[in-house]
């Protein structure tokens, strides 16, 4: 696999001449060789004994997680924020009382502009107010003719607002940022088909249209974020506590007649198609009789079949697959588990 790959790379290399690419390989096949044996030995060293535990799981308890102090893993640690690697410092949404006087940097699309004073800047995370003082001529004049939706990078320091110019149906309504510096990233047209307000929702069917604008209302971010949260909650419990195999199975296979009509893909062969999966019901099976006795996946399904409130012709399934389990007792012990851990969020 290692040749493959490093042979692919040396395709692309100009350097090195036709005679020299057998020499070469079978050095750098050496040095990968030694690479990948110091890191199994370095893992073999600082490996951990694995939390899961077969009988707590078949009952759908948790089985306790290593505590820091016997864990020796030296993983480098998440990022305390999503800005460490960003130009801005904090999202909009996340700015609060505790940070008035600081000097923050924010980006996002301007959401509503008055006078040319007071902007609200909108992110995935949030918005706020923006406030630009008489002194600041540079500033009004380039925010002159600004339109909704430009893409703005603010600098500036928190302020709490005045005494009753609180804005309570705003999470950051305490506050504002006395702009001192705007940068125009990108200026969006005139005339959008609609706003991004909650007051100003255009029809379904202009919202699918522009696909775009309608992922910025707050309810799109927040499903998506959702979404994402339960996936990973799934993965974590399934993987770290019930000993589950994540496993992801083609999409593209041979035509398997069942229930539902399929979606064909043709290929360059003449007369030769794909059929997208309706389900990976196959692969569930051979991955049952291969051994694994613990399989779950977030399948992409595909049936060829009009849509319905209830039937998509493209949707995701959360399939699950054990052995050696007693059906009804498995099932009541652990989606009672899942879901607990889902309430969470």
């Amino acid at each position: 696999m290692m040749k493959r790959i490093l042979c692919r790379y040396l395709l692309k290399v100009p350097n090195v001449l036709e005679g020299e690419r057998n020499n070469f390989i079978a050095m750098n096949l050496r040095m990968l060789s030694t690479c990948v044996h110091k890191i199994h030995k370095e893992r073999r060293h600082s490996m951990v004994s694995p939390c899961f535990s077969s009988n707590t799981a078949l009952h759908g308890v948790l089985a306790p997680r290593p505590s820091s102090s016997t864990c020796t893993d030296k993983t480098q640690p998440v990022p305390e924020t999503v800005n460490k690697f960003s130009e801005r410092t904090h999202t909009c949404g996340e700015l609060r009382v505790d940070h008035v006087g600081r000097e923050v940097r924010l980006c996002g699309w301007l959401e509503y502009e008055r006078m040319g004073k007071f902007l609200t800047l909108r992110d995935g995370y949030g918005s706020i107010q923006l406030v630009v003082t008489d002194s600041r001529d540079d500033i009004t004049s380039l925010l002159e003719g600004i339109t909704h939706e430009s893409v703005l990078a603010v600098a500036g320091e928190v302020h709490k607002r005045p005494p009753g110019q609180e804005n309570k149906k705003m999470s950051t309504g305490d506050i504002e940022v006395l702009v001192s510096e705007v940068v125009i990233l990108n200026k969006a047209k005139k005339n959008l088909p609609f706003g991004v307000r909650d007051h100003n929702k255009a029809k379904e069917y202009l919202r699918m249209k522009y696909r775009y604008l309608d992922l910025r209302f707050p309810e799109m971010q927040r499903n998506l974020r959702l979404r994402s949260k339960v996936i990973m909650k799934m993965r974590e419990y399934l993987c770290n506590y019930c000993d589950f195999v994540d496993v992801e199975t083609p999409t593209l296979f041979r035509r398997t007649p069942g229930g539902a009509q399929e979606f064909v893909v043709p290929t360059r062969l003449a007369g030769q198609f794909y059929s997208l999966v309706q389900s990976p019901q196959q692969f569930k099976q051979l991955l049952m009789v291969g051994g694994l006795d613990r399989y779950f996946q977030i399948a992409r399904c595909y049936r060829d079949e009009g849509s319905r409130p209830d039937r998509q012709p493209e949707f995701t399934q959360v399939i699950i697959r054990c052995c050696y389990l007693d059906k009804m007792s498995g099932t009541h012990n652990y989606i009672p588990s899942a879901v607990q851990i889902l309430q969470d969020l």
